[in-house]
């Protein structure tokens, strides 16, 4: 029914005017209120009058702001707080923590980190007309105080002003200009949360959203250069002439939970009205494509979260594009999506549909039913990613593709919503991790973490409310929250006592606090399949099947016999011992742990399932089927896609398959299966052009074993690439590995780690420089790496250190016993400036040292592309050797964002590097001359479908200096900076 009501919805809505071509800046109406009371709204809300300037010549908002808060608390204040966040700086300890983060959203932190800070600031504070002092809270800095003159009582309120202005950096995130888009997120001073136990002092937390304040009613006078098209949270009431070439837009927002604004002279215009509402999506000209997408995806959800919760609060709703680094954003009455994610290729326009259906959905919770964002992420992000999936599961289907290739196309790979969705979850749970899912985001520590907790897990658990409740009273129970918490604030202790007096049949507060706050779990598996042949001649056999339930959350399921073309569902209900069915029966004993479900059979079944719909978190969703079933995919082209573990299913082994051409241009077969976060193995055989020799290898790990954060696997290939023209190729080991710093790259290594190892041939790890020895060695040995050389793809700042020593033994079967150790240390720091503005260019030092013995055995190769860059591999071997680079790497052209192949792949910046490698070799007890490279990089910075991967494609060229003639130049390819 909701298929075919959403095409009817769609069918009227395309009969609506609709206004598709780009309106120009000056060409965007102003439309009087029309708006009419849907909601209640409280009575005693603040009220807020901004009067802001805008000079983007200066990069600076000059702004007035008059607030009105009336103490609709049970006691006094002494005091009002505001929230003023563009005061943010960040600390140095947390500089790592904060780029490793931006690396995983596929940023670097000269593009989205803004290192000075302290982008407010407050010039007077006036209270009733009086000026008044201000001070900042010294533990939380983006908090400013205004002591009162005298105590405002319950029911009474005061008002203040304050003169302020804000700096624009050139940067991504909340507030800032960048490519002639104005964004202001989170901007201006606005009063804290107040109630009877006083203010809410809560934190600034860069990486997510913190907020927690009272809507209230906003009227802002925003003066712009003329031609500025702005799209906010409220709407235009009125523009009128400024200055010569400024404009004066008046915007009200009433009531909204926040203020927000973008604004360019790029933007165009794209509107339609749906219902009541009048739906806007502001978008650049290069967004056109999928700025249609959106405004199609804001029409479907519209109208279905009215039906779903109640009327949309305002007449207006506008979408806009944004440069801030997450890929979505939700404001009051207006969602801000990112600049990538307007550009994604078109196979991912159901990832846009996912993001406009999301932010969308936060204009019910959120905006208008309030939250503490800070203490309590669950209460807006896990109600939200749980409708979010119910709306996306009716529309495609569950595990639907998330990236939906074109015709002739569906070979490449892609990843089912559901899988991305779930996959997080589990793979953070695999690595030992637990807690409350009520908790502040400081406590969670990382995006990781929130994300698996606030959205995974509290998402499921609001989906196991509708297991519970059934679909017609989970909506009328959020139905009646959005209605009487409008423009309230809906805590967790709210939503215990509103679902107790919704559904006093059922122990809600244990249902609650055993998911969200002791991380209880809930653990179906069907532990046997009895089949017995019809005794009569009826033809109807008996399946029994037997279930068990291990965890402490014990939930309703379902289990789905599959008996050729039927289908059989019994429903489970662990509170009601043993029951009837139609056609069968359920025991189940007092205290027991184990359900017999017996049930006539029209033929021997193919499949039993339990919980087949997904609607529980299952704590080991492989135990769930009866069979063991398998994800297969075979694909014409091979690649490192689709052995990555975040293409794979979550709750199954997958298995891919196919021919392959690799980065070193060899050819062949490949077969990879995987189990995420459990263990992967690749099997692969071709041919090594170059060498006209076959290769062959393969590699097997188990993930997360023997604890969490290890693994132990095994690698070997016969005919290892290494650039060099020889037999001394192949190799491999056997290690167990501690990973600390697990890379989020699906190209490079872990970023820290620790490893025994025992290595066999010449190369024991990809990448490896090799030993140049004739004959195979056998060692064992152990591995030590750390770097925060982030992001990966082109260092801004960091270190790295990589140790290696190991022991080979005739005895092992060696050709030589020796002792290797080898150890580097590499060092990037942007160059300072006199000005003091963040410098684009960087300087990189590294030293590099390796010691063998004995002296007679080649160990060591000095040159390489990592390592000397003027000598090819095979020149200058040693038994020890030492290295030492110096590199100066710099912009060329930056900001390119160009598009190619339908935004598959997009090229960002041009970068170059000049640089000099010196180093020596020691072999039989002599020093081989000095060997001085000097050379000249390109590095050009690349970006897969939008934000999926990004890495640098690198050449250099070098030459050797002081060796004669006849020597050089090398050429060098390869992925991201050497160090």
């Amino acid at each position: 029914m909701r298929f075919r009501w959403l095409w009817t919805a769609g069918l009227l809505l395309g009969l609506l005017p609709r206004l598709d071509h780009p309106v120009a800046a000056g060409e965007v109406p102003v439309r009087a209120s029309t708006q009419r009371a849907r909601l209640a709204i409280p009575a005693g809300l603040p009220r807020y009058e901004i009067e802001a300037r805008l000079d983007i010549d200066r990069r600076l908002v000059t702004a007035r702001e008059r607030v009105r808060f009336t103490n609709r608390s049970a006691v006094a204040t002494r005091e009002l707080v505001f929230h003023v966040y563009p005061r943010y700086r960040m600390k140095e300890e947390d500089r790592p923590a904060l780029s490793k983060t931006l690396e995983v959203l596929r940023l670097s932190p000269e593009e989205s980190m803004d290192a000075d800070g302290r982008r407010m600031n407050v010039g007077r504070v006036r209270v009733d007309g009086q000026s008044a002092p201000f001070a900042f809270d010294p533990e939380v800095d983006t908090v400013m105080i205004v002591p009162l003159a005298k105590p405002v009582e319950p029911g009474l309120g005061v008002v203040a002003e304050i003169e302020f202005n804000v700096e624009l950096p050139d940067i991504w995130g909340r507030w800032g200009h960048h490519h002639g888009l104005t964004y202001l997120l989170n901007w201006y001073p606005v009063l804290a949360h107040h109630d009877d136990r006083g203010w809410e002092r809560t934190p600034y937390v860069p990486w997510h959203q913190p907020w927690h304040q009272e809507a209230g009613h906003y009227t802002v006078r925003f003066d712009t250069p003329e031609g500025q098209v702005i799209a906010s949270s409220g709407r235009i009431s009125e523009r009128k002439p400024g200055a010569p070439g400024r404009q004066v837009s008046t915007i009200v927002a009433s009531p909204a939970r926040d203020f927000a604004l973008v604004c360019s002279d790029r933007f165009e215009v794209r509107e339609q009205q749906v219902g009541p509402t009048l739906l806007r999506v502001v978008s650049l000209p290069e967004h056109k494509a999928n700025a249609e997408k959106v405004l199609e995806y804001a029409a479907e959800v519209l109208p279905l979260y009215e039906r779903w919760f109640g009327p949309y609060f305002d007449d207006e709703f506008e979408i806009a594009p944004s440069f801030f680094g997450w890929n979505g954003n939700e404001c009051s009455g207006l969602v801000l999506l990112d600049d990538r994610v307007m550009r994604v290729p078109s196979s991912g326009e159901r990832y846009i549909d996912h993001l406009v259906t999301h932010e969308t959905c936060h204009q019910w919770f959120w905006n208008v039913v309030g939250t503490d964002g800070y203490a309590e992420t669950f209460m807006d992000e896990g109600l939200v990613n749980a409708f979010t999936a119910i709306r996306l599961d009716e529309k495609y289907g569950r595990n639907a593709p998330l990236i939906h290739w074109g015709k002739g196309l569906t070979w490449l790979p892609t990843i089912g919503r559901e899988d991305l969705r779930l996959s997080g979850y589990y793979g953070w749970r695999a690595r030992g991790n637990n807690g409350p899912v009520i908790q502040d985001i400081k406590s969670m520590g990382n995006l990781n973490a929130l994300f698996s907790l606030a959205y995974d897990r509290g998402g499921k658990v609001i989906e196991m409310i509708k297991n519970r409740l059934g679909t017609e009273r989970f909506f009328a129970f959020f139905r009646k929250i959005y209605h009487e918490y409008a423009f309230e604030t809906f805590h967790y202790a709210d939503l215990k006592r509103e679902l107790t007096a919704f559904d006093p049949s059922f122990d809600w507060n244990g249902f609650l606090d055993g998911w969200l706050v002791e991380h209880k779990d809930t653990d179906w598996a069907v532990e046997h399949v009895k089949d017995t042949p019809a005794t009569d001649n009826s033809g109807q056999r008996s399946l029994t099947v037997e279930l068990k339930q291990t965890g402490e959350m014990i939930e309703p399921t379902v289990v789905l016999c599959r008996c050729g073309p039927d289908e059989i569902r019994v429903p489970i209900w662990p509170d009601r011992g043993s029951y009837d069915i139609p056609g069968g029966h359920v025991a189940h004993a007092p205290k027991e742990d184990r359900w017999v479900v017996t049930v006539q059979a029209p033929s021997s079944p193919s499949q039993v399932i339990v919980d087949p719909d997904h609607a529980l978190l299952d704590a080991v969703p492989d135990n769930n089927r009866w069979k063991p079933e398998i994800a297969w995919r075979f694909t014409p082209f091979m690649t490192p896609l689709d052995e990555s573990s975040q293409f794979q299913s979550y709750d199954r082994t997958s298995i891919v398959a196919g021919p392959f051409i690799d980065q070193y241009a060899r050819g062949g077969f490949k077969i990879g299966a995987q189990r995420v976060n459990r263990w992967q193995a690749t099997v692969w055989a071709g041919a090594e052009p170059a060498l006209r020799e076959a290769i062959f290898g393969g590699q097997f790990a188990l993930m997360q074993f023997p604890w969490p954060h290890w693994s132990l696997g095994v690698f070997y290939e016969e005919g290892l690439y290494n650039f060099y023209n020889d037999k001394r190729h192949s190799g491999g080991r056997a290690f167990l590995r501690y990973r600390f710093l697990e890379t989020s790259s699906f190209l490079i290594d872990d970023q820290g780690f620790a490893e025994l190892y025992f290595g066999t041939g010449n190369e024991f790890w990809q990448g490896d420089d090799g030993r140049p020895v004739n004959g195979n060695l056998n060692a064992v040995g152990g591995r030590y790496r750390l770097s925060t050389l982030f992001p990966y793809w082109d260092p801004v700042q960091g270190f790295e250190i990589d140790a290696t020593a190991e022991y080979g033994d005739r005895s092992f079967g060696s050709a030589a016993t020796y002792v290797r150790i080898a150890g580097e240390v590499g060092i990037v720091r942007p160059i300072p400036t006199w000005s003091g503005e963040p410098s684009k260019s960087r300087i990189a030092v590294r030293l590099y040292g390796g010691y063998g013995g004995p002296d007679t055995v080649p160990l060591f190769r000095l040159g390489g592309g990592r390592r000397l860059r003027a000598l090819d591999l095979s020149q200058d071997v040693g038994s020890s050797v030492w290295l030492s680079t110096f590199e100066w790497r710099f912009p060329i052209w930056r900001d390119i964002d160009q598009d190619l192949a339908d935004h598959i792949l997009s090229v960002r910046n041009l970068l170059g590097a000049v640089f000099y490698d010196v180093g020596q070799s020691y072999l039989r007890g002599e020093w081989n001359p000095v060997v001085h490279g000097v050379g000249v990089g390109i590095r050009v910075d690349t970006i897969l479908f939008a934000f999926l991967e990004r890495a640098s494609l690198r050449v250099d060229i070098a030459q050797p200096v002081g060796v004669g003639t006849g020597h050089g130049p090398v050429i060098w390819f390869g992925l991201n900076q050497v160090f």
